[in-house]
């Protein structure tokens, strides 16, 4: 169809992305609605993360899936993280629409993904106990321990750590020694319990660790 000279079409503009950097991304159901539904939609998700994180290199630190929305920490070894994460979210809300009959009522997620590059060393630790701490934060578990959709267990050794996640990764932030790495991420993660009792809980929390504070 021809388009007016006034007509301007609506496109959204390109980011920026270091194809190996790490960054923090996020989507989240559409008028916040859940988007995991029950524990065959949370293992569906897992298996497409599986798949994604293999296709496009992703060393994935840190995760957590909760009823309306998700957090991954990637760190990107050769870009991809748009393609990835159009597929992830593509194919998840494809498979969500025909398991529950929503085919055409509108879109599952909402919008883009969200995507905060992490721009200093505090600034990735806030992240790494900022994530776990989401299903006690939002009363879907009572206990960061409990939550089986997340990267907490396996990085403390509780469980083992699903393909896509590397706790090797994440806790070499934390000390050389394996041991002394998990009860230092473990002291460092239940601190923020602590913190969170004292200050509002952020669904975002993107303005502490984006300043890297």
């Amino acid at each position: 169809m021809p388009r007016g000279p006034g007509y301007r079409r609506s496109v959204a503009p390109l980011r920026q992305i270091d194809p190996a950097g790490i960054y923090h991304v996020m989507s989240r159901g559409n008028f916040r609605q859940p988007i995991h539904l029950d524990e065959s939609h949370y293992a569906k998700k897992v298996s497409l993360v599986r798949r994604v994180a293999r296709r496009h290199g992703w060393i994935v630190l840190d995760w957590c899936l909760i009823p309306n929305h998700h957090h991954f920490v990637i760190q990107l070894t050769d870009d991809g993280l748009s393609d990835g994460m159009r597929e992830l979210n593509g194919c998840y809300s494809r498979w969500s629409n025909l398991q529950t009959g929503r085919t055409g009522t509108g879109h599952l997620i909402k919008n883009r993904f969200h995507l905060v590059p992490v721009t200093s060393a505090s600034h990735l630790l806030e992240l790494l106990r900022y994530v776990p701490l989401n299903p006690v934060a939002h009363g879907v578990a009572k206990t960061l321990e409990e939550w089986r959709w997340g990267g907490y267990r396996a990085n403390i050794g509780l469980e083992h750590p699903y393909p896509f996640h590397q706790p090797a990764e994440l806790l070499r932030y934390f000390g050389g020694d394996p041991g002394t790495a998990v009860e230092q991420y473990k002291a460092f993660v239940h601190e923020g319990l602590l913190r969170r009792s004292q200050v509002p809980w952020s669904d975002h929390g993107y303005d502490v660790i984006r300043s890297g504070a």
